[in-house]
């Protein structure tokens, strides 16, 4: 018999599996991939469990899984298809949602309801991640287990609301270390170019030679990139005034010509050619600083240091804030962007 529209499909996979049938959601339109996908809600051992669940999942009244007693605690992967299924949140929000299940990896195949408090601090005592992203995924993992306990797919407390976080991050407090990469630390750098592991070195120096987010870092792509006004244009920024054109300081030129690969899109890649996204190379810097023996630092230490270094050099107060993407002036400023442009490709080369 044809099955609802809308209402997902059942699937017998091939092999020997303990749980062979597995329910599919409907195909949707994903905003991100920009392809029709459609998400696993869960597999079964039979069919007439799947059927159950599928009758039960599309009347919204999920709870009724918990009345067949055949039917296996569901993982914490499982569940966490079910509270993003009719989640319609920003692009900016599912990326985070994303980042921090893929940090949640040892909890995909764990029941949810097997899983307790002392093994979630564990995890946020050992990961290496600033307090801000501790704070983050506890949020993630609290928001998970609240919709659990809601649909009765979780007998109990709201561990992730009970965690305690690292009182001081990685390193020393942010109020309490120096955040500049000294000019000691920058010399390690220019002298373990190319020399490094994942071959980041370069990505770290243009940061601090540019003063750029690492947001806006890598989303530049190969045609962002004029060598003949040596520039780089700023297409995409978290605020109206990120978006601007910063000269290339000349000890960057052959940094930035080396990243051009002919048929890549983005400047910024991995060493296997594919674009560089924020949670790996956050990661990757980590372990650079570590291994270069350098202080801690985030990445956007990177854009305080850049400050430092043209306030050190007296470079104009305003021109400071047009590289950085700052508004803090009249908007007279704005009216003048060629003779500050050329103020700027003066400056670049003072630090």
């Amino acid at each position: 018999m044809k099955e609802a529209n809308k209402t997902g499909s059942i699937c017998k996979l091939k092999g020997n599996r303990r749980r062979p049938y597995v329910l599919y959601s409907p195909y949707f339109y994903d905003s991100i991939s920009q392809k029709y996908k459609r998400s696993t809600l869960g597999y079964f051992s039979t069919l007439e469990e799947a059927k159950m669940y599928k009758i039960a999942y599309f009347s919204n009244n999920i709870n009724l899984l918990k009345s067949n007693n055949n039917v296996d605690s569901l993982t914490f992967e499982e569940v966490y298809k079910l509270w993003l299924e009719n989640k319609d949140v920003k692009k900016s929000t599912m990326k985070n949602y994303i980042t921090n299940f893929n940090r949640s990896s040892i909890l995909h195949k764990m029941p949810i309801d097997t899983i307790n408090g002392l093994f979630l601090q564990n995890m946020i005592n050992k990961a290496d991640l600033t307090k801000g992203s501790l704070r983050n995924l506890k949020s993630f993992w609290a928001n998970i287990w609240d919709f659990a306990m809601l649909n009765d797919l979780c007998s109990k407390k709201n561990y992730p609301k009970l965690l305690k976080l690292p009182s001081i991050e990685r390193g020393n407090k942010t109020s309490l270390r120096e955040r500049i990469i000294s000019n000691k630390e920058l010399e390690i750098l220019w002298n373990n170019l190319y020399k490094d592991k994942r071959k980041i070195v370069d990505i770290v120096l243009i940061l601090c030679y540019t003063g750029l987010r690492i947001g806006e870092l890598l989303n530049i792509k190969v045609k962002d990139i004029d060598l003949k006004e040596k520039a780089i244009k700023i297409i995409n920024s978290k605020t109206v005034n990120g978006i601007r054109t910063i000269p290339i300081h000349d000890k960057l030129l052959p940094l930035i010509t080396n990243r051009m690969y002919k048929g890549n899109e983005y400047l910024f890649t991995t060493s296997d050619n594919k674009h560089y996204k924020y949670d790996s190379f956050d990661n990757h810097f980590r372990i650079l600083c570590k291994d270069l023996k350098l202080k801690y630092h985030t990445l956007h230490d990177t854009r305080h240091t850049f400050a430092t270094l043209l306030v050190n050099a007296e470079v104009n107060k305003e021109v400071i804030i047009k590289m950085i993407g700052h508004k803090r002036y009249k908007t007279t400023l704005d009216i003048y962007v060629h003779k500050n442009y050329d103020d700027m490709k003066k400056a670049i080369n003072q630090i």
